[in-house]
């Protein structure tokens, strides 16, 4: 998967993702004694790399460059999440390649937010208005892209029934920048997760227990979020279109996505990733850990 989205994976990282408990040296000596993995991998300064693409010396210093580039990525998604009125969003975190701690090229920064119930579009325009002016007045800042907007009750039935193991691993390795109580208890209604990644969602700590009906939005305000995903939601949908033409026509059809809104949702999903996640799903087939009918 790593290599697919252009990037290398450390040992740590593996190591979070096993069954079974296991320390970094534990798992490296086991890779370096391994006959059919060392023949494929070697370790270089904590990550893995394949064998076949040593003809790429410079890949361990681009992965170095990715980092670092999400670890500025990072700093300015707090600067930003910092600008957000608190009572509109119930969460604010970075998800997409930053989350992975490796940002792609494109600096885009792509953020999941919860809002509260019944006001989904009150928050994203808001957030939008705020993204643009963010960008104006900081050179150099990514591009802020609200790729992933949910309202608290579609958010609480999403991460209940999702069942699908990308959403678990985009899941664990969001980093929240405000409301960590409220992803706490999206993970405590997701314990399906464990049945793909136990120490992983151990980890998480979800202790929160999973939080009840949100306070019910006014009438105005209910009448509000309507007409905004209306008005707002078909202004997206047309610079989404012109877009995916512009995508198409520079030969970056795997860039091209999906627009999915409802007034208590709004979600950006491009080819690659939708790619990336049946590939997820056909790994975990043979350990019949994925089941389609589950979803």
């Amino acid at each position: 998967m790593a290599r697919d989205n252009g990037s290398l994976v450390t040992v740590q990282e593996i190591s979070r993702l096993l069954a079974h408990r296991a320390s970094e040296t534990e798992l490296a000596e086991a890779i370096v004694s391994d006959p059919s993995l060392s023949s494929k991998f070697e370790l270089k300064g904590g990550y893995l790399t394949e064998r076949q693409r040593e003809g790429r010396p410079s890949l361990l210093e681009e992965e170095l460059i990715h980092r670092q580039m999400a670890r500025e990525n990072l700093g300015h998604a707090a600067r930003f999440a910092g600008l957000l009125d608190a009572g509109a969003f119930k969460m604010v975190a970075v998800s997409g390649s930053t989350s992975y701690g490796s940002a792609s090229a494109s600096r885009d920064l792509d953020l999941f937010c919860v809002a509260p119930a019944g006001k989904t579009w009150l928050s994203l325009t808001a957030a939008l208005v705020m993204a643009r002016v963010f960008n104006s007045l900081s050179p150099g800042s990514p591009q802020i892209c609200l790729s992933c907007m949910m309202g608290e009750d579609f958010a609480r039935s999403t991460f209940a029934e999702a069942r699908d193991p990308l959403f678990a691993r985009d899941a664990l390795q969001t980093k929240v920048l405000k409301g960590r109580g409220t992803y706490e208890s999206l993970m405590k209604t997701a314990g399906w997760i464990s049945s793909y990644y136990p120490l992983a969602y151990e980890r998480a700590g979800a202790t929160h227990a999973p939080r009840g009906a949100g306070r019910r939005p006014s009438a105005l305000s209910a009448a509000l979020n309507q007409l905004l995903f209306r008005l707002v939601g078909r202004y997206l949908g047309l610079k989404a279109s012109a877009l995916n033409r512009r995508l198409k026509e520079a030969g970056r059809s795997s860039d091209v996505f999906e627009v999915r809104s409802s007034p208590d949702h709004l979600i950006y999903e491009s080819k690659r990733y939708t790619a990336l996640r049946e590939k997820y799903r056909e790994a975990l087939r043979p350990r019949g850990l994925f089941k389609p009918d589950g979803l």
